[in-house]
């Protein structure tokens, strides 16, 4: 159950950050794009956790965070709200990378919680 669900977690984080370089690469309006390289911090979390699960749960926390902090600042972006759409769409963007931020977050914490229980039962 450990090893299934640490994988899942750096699955969904690597999509999520695929993801997030993708579609900033692909942005046709070229605004903004820049803030969406914060969200590459992930790595920084994962190095700095060592690559343990405890510690990576707390990186995904933090980079969802981060993630919902700068949608919220780009929907409310006077130039989002002159764009048709574009506060919906801006949005529902940065929920839908939140929330895989908060799925690896959620995986990588049944690993943490598995690797305490067999540290335990040692």
């Amino acid at each position: 159950m450990t090893a299934s669900a640490y994988r899942a977690g750096v699955v969904t984080a690597l999509v999520a950050a695929f993801l997030t370089v993708w579609t900033t690469i692909v942005r046709d309006d070229g605004t903004g794009a820049a803030y969406f390289m914060v969200i590459l911090a992930v790595g920084v979390g994962w190095f700095s956790a060592s690559f343990r699960s405890e510690g990576m749960t707390r990186a995904m926390l933090g980079v969802a965070a981060m993630q919902a902090c700068l949608g919220a600042l780009v929907a409310t972006a006077p130039v989002t709200a002159t764009m048709p759409g574009g506060v919906p769409k801006a949005l529902l963007f940065h929920m839908v990378f939140t929330a895989l931020w908060l799925v690896s977050a959620a995986f990588f914490r049944v690993a943490a919680k598995a690797d305490r229980t067999a540290a335990v039962a040692r």
